[in-house]
């Protein structure tokens, strides 16, 4: 890993955080975020809320057999992250597609994302 600006204690959140989507656990994953927390994926329209959040993932994780992400930066502070990772998917025909991905996390006062935002193209996944 190339930087890391935020705290011992946020870095751990963010690496339980992406455990849970790693391993593809979506009650362990919506431990991470408010009641309200918005996310925007992509070009996709924005989802506003953590139930909503859940059902995407889910969705999402259907098309693929699994994914692993490895960060590269972590940027900013400990209510607002900026995290630059390169994902492998890995397709339903086994075949692993890096990309790269930029994430943008703000946390509420309890330390939870109130606010997702995910910047990547994923259809190398899909072609």
């Amino acid at each position: 890993m190339k930087k890391i600006q935020i705290s011992d204690s946020a870095f751990q959140w963010l690496k339980a955080k992406y455990q849970a989507m790693d391993s593809m656990n979506a009650e362990a994953y919506r431990t991470f975020l408010s009641e309200d927390c918005e996310l925007q994926f992509g070009n996709n329209p924005m989802v506003k809320c953590n139930n909503e959040i859940i059902g995407g993932l889910k969705h999402f994780w259907e098309a693929i057999n699994g994914l692993d992400h490895s960060f590269l930066n972590i940027l900013g502070n400990d209510n607002h992250i900026v995290a630059e990772a390169l994902i492998d998917y890995t397709r339903k025909d086994n075949q692993v597609v890096p990309l790269p991905c930029v994430t943008i996390i703000e946390r509420n006062d309890a330390g939870l994302a109130s606010s997702i935002k995910i910047f990547i193209d994923t259809m190398p996944i899909f072609s």
